[in-house]
């Protein structure tokens, strides 16, 4: 029931590429996010993917097999390191385990599920609220941060 309940709020929030004025998000959300195509069925590993293929990471953080073994499907040139990465996986919003993420400027910290439970969702909120995180995009299946020092601290919410 609180995901269901979570999902309608989402819906009366977010918006699509016309509701973006980040020149950076909005080139990622129809640049990436709304090209037609699926590389997986499940739509958050859809996003991860599709992110993926887009900014072209070189080193990537994750602690979950599955989704090594997903990624490498894909894009089999990827180094898998825990220093710092261009790309880190978060299975669930953990703010002890996403302060550990080695980052730079461009890296983005993907997030699977924000929406699992109250405490997942707090835990997501938290993240937000970092002085670290600039831009953060929220779209229900999964979310992406970015730390970049450039932009104004924003948070999306984007229909998928």
């Amino acid at each position: 029931m609180f995901q269901f309940i979570a999902h309608l709020r989402f819906l009366t929030k977010a918006s699509n590429q016309h509701g973006v004025h980040s020149p950076f998000i909005y080139n990622y959300v129809t640049k990436c996010l709304y090209i037609k195509g699926k590389l997986h069925q499940q739509k958050s590993k859809n996003v991860l993917l599709k992110s993926i293929a887009y900014f072209k990471p070189e080193k990537v953080f994750t602690t979950s097999e599955e989704i090594k073994k997903t990624i490498q499907k894909v894009m089999t040139k990827l180094n898998f390191t825990s220093n710092t990465v261009d790309l880190a996986y978060l299975e669930l919003p953990n703010i002890e385990e996403f302060n550990t993420i080695k980052h730079h400027n461009n890296t983005m910290v993907f997030i699977h599920e924000i929406y699992t439970n109250k405490e997942t969702l707090e835990a997501w909120e938290q993240i937000k609220k970092l002085e670290k995180v600039t831009v953060t995009v929220d779209l229900f299946y999964c979310a992406i941060v970015f730390f970049r020092k450039e932009q104004a601290k924003e948070h999306f919410k984007i229909r998928i």
